[in-house]
């Protein structure tokens, strides 16, 4: 996990929760909308510690961001998200070769195996393990409801939950707007075959280095 990529979203969301599972002795690090693991990086006792460790001033940490800490029996309840490593009725989704620019943000649609619609995450929510995502064959996305019947997505590494996600929210009229780009696309497309067919799954990594150098 990159600590840089969690101190950004602190910064940008100001809250700070702070998880200790005292029977694993496992560590998260939660924000408004996500929850990292943090095992193997050592564990703040306090607001002043956990800033220093996301490089976040003291000043910062007591007049901006609201922390909170929790100690833990199981990580089935860190504030709604169960961060177990399976979960009954989780399904796996796949991210979809497109990507949406929104308000600042990419975007990146989720489907099932069944080309269903699952959600929308934020690409810079995924900062804190977007080394793990982009290095590793066995990166897994699964989706997951909280208690409110909202959607969440947990990122899993192999077997072990690495990162959770709240899906993200587009409002009416950027729904219109993407149905308005959808049927014009629809229209004006020739049908004609492209030169390298791609496919639902192999689109993805290339959608992504594109982003990546348009953000650079």
């Amino acid at each position: 996990m990159k600590l840089s990529g969690v101190t950004k979203m602190v910064k940008r969301q100001l809250v700070c929760n702070v998880f200790h599972n005292i029977k694993s002795d496992d560590f998260y690090i939660g924000t408004a909308s996500a929850i990292y693991c943090a095992t193997g990086f050592p564990l703040p006792l306090n607001r002043s510690q956990m800033g220093a460790l996301l490089g976040i001033s003291e000043d910062t940490m007591i007049e901006k961001v609201v922390y909170n800490d929790f100690d833990c029996a199981y990580k089935s309840d860190l504030e709604g998200f169960n961060l177990d490593d399976t979960v009954k009725g989780e399904v796996e989704v796949k991210k979809m070769a497109v990507g949406i620019y929104y308000m600042g943000e990419i975007l990146i649609p989720l489907a099932t195996e069944d080309k269903k619609m699952a959600g929308l995450i934020c690409w810079s929510q995924l900062a804190p393990v977007e080394d793990e995502i982009k290095n590793n064959g066995f990166i897994r996305f699964y989706q997951r409801k909280l208690g409110n019947g909202r959607t969440y997505f947990v990122v899993k590494n192999g077997m072990r939950v690495r990162a959770a996600v709240t899906s993200y929210s587009l409002n009416e009229y950027a729904e219109a707007t993407l149905q308005e780009l959808v049927a014009m696309l629809a229209e004006t497309h020739t049908g004609e075959q492209e030169e390298h067919e791609q496919t639902f799954d192999n689109l993805t990594d290339e959608a992504e280095d594109e982003a990546d150098d348009e953000k650079a």
